[in-house]
């Protein structure tokens, strides 16, 4: 599967709607801050459920939160450059979002991976987030994949 901007589609989730996390954000003069709560993520990158890829279809979202009421969201997330590799790999690199919550605001530049164990199917999920300021979000975590999560290339189908 190449890359590009619509190169694969995808449409990637967890089950649960939350998964355990641990966030590490540093901030622009190195002070580093660590989180442990829940997270949500979910990305939809030119997916049809036909035989096509959609450049319409650009979304991924990232909800944070902790028993503190710290929260961290990433929203209105568009896609830079995805690929995908042997339908259990999608990578999103220099897609944008904006920060929301308590913790972190404004734009940043948003890169992931999702990563499928196919005998298990949990997935492995790594996410980075830069702002204009420097400021680096970070985590990595594993959770079971959402019954919904396709990976493939423009010409496959969803289903038998």
């Amino acid at each position: 599967m190449g890359i590009g901007p619509c190169s694969c589609k995808f449409r990637l989730g967890i089950s649960g709607q939350d998964a355990p996390a641990i966030v590490t954000v540093t901030g622009p003069t190195g002070n580093v801050t660590n989180f442990t709560g829940t997270i949500n993520f979910s990305a939809v990158q030119c997916f049809t459920g036909g035989p096509m890829c959609n450049p319409a279809v650009n979304n991924f979202n990232v909800n944070f939160g902790d028993s503190g009421g710290n929260t961290i969201n990433f929203t209105q997330g568009r896609r830079g450059t995805i690929a995908c590799v042997d339908n259990t790999i999608a990578t999103l690199m220099d897609g944008t979002a904006q920060a929301t919550g308590n913790v972190l605001d404004g734009d940043f530049t948003v890169d992931f991976s999702y990563t499928i164990n196919p005998i298990t199917n949990i997935a492995s999920i790594i996410i980075t987030a830069t702002g204009a300021d420097n400021t680096v979000f970070q985590t990595a975590f594993t959770a079971p994949i959402s019954p919904q999560t396709f990976i493939g290339d423009c010409d496959e189908t969803v289903g038998p």
